[in-house]
């Protein structure tokens, strides 16, 4: 099938929309509450840390697990959680190319492994999900990227073929499952530079669309 005229440009959110706030909330945790920060690490991307992202277990599960862990357990889960959700703030120029991908007729999905009470956080503080036509997260799917079953779920999403897609993520083990399904992949660093190979794509693959600027 040749290519269309409009492709369909599928984002990530922790990281490229939006700040790595996990990282931040491991120094800030680590400092505030002088815990080694190997032991905060190991709780965010550990098992426990991976069964909430997956909707495995309840946020009330994953913060007992982790204050009893840390040896907090008298501290405020509403802290922590806020320490964790104010690290994703909107990165600077993003959200200006989806908007402008928009205004050309480019279909704009999201595809995050974020948590459902961020994404509430996050929408209730910004409003982001208005600039994409749709998305998954996959806690709605049960597992995480790099799993290839929330890229095969954001493909049904979309109105294109997976040729005409393109998924942009900041890490380069979640570009590789996009490229497996056929999809078009772009490594994301800072706005600019999205902006310059989303352009090059483009050209390259000769679909007929206003370049960004």
């Amino acid at each position: 099938m040749p290519p269309k005229k409009i492709p369909t440009v599928i984002f990530d959110l922790g990281g490229v929309y939006f700040t790595d706030g996990t990282d931040r909330a491991i120094t800030v945790i680590s400092e505030k509450y002088m815990i080694n920060r190997q032991a905060v690490l190991d709780i965010f991307y550990g098992e426990v840390g991976m069964a909430y992202r997956e909707n495995k277990i309840s946020i009330d599960k994953f913060w007992k697990t982790a204050k009893q862990s840390w040896k907090i357990e008298s501290e405020s889960t509403d802290e922590l959680i806020r320490i964790w959700h104010e690290g994703y703030v909107p990165i600077e120029g993003v959200n200006e190319i989806i908007v402008q991908l928009k205004a050309i007729g480019i279909e704009t999905l999201y595809l995050s492994g974020t948590t459902k009470e961020r994404v509430e956080y996050l929408e209730n503080k910004y409003q982001f999900l208005q600039y994409f036509d749709d998305g998954v997260f996959t806690f709605t799917v049960g597992v995480r990227k790099p799993n290839i079953l929330p890229y095969q779920s954001v493909l049904q999403k979309t109105s294109n073929v997976p040729h005409n897609c393109i998924v942009v993520d900041n890490r380069v083990e979640y570009v590789i499952p996009a490229k497996v399904l056929g999809m078009h992949a772009i490594l994301f660093t800072d706005a600019d530079s999205l902006r310059a190979k989303l352009n090059h794509t483009f050209a390259i693959l000769g679909w007929r669309v206003k370049q960004l600027c």
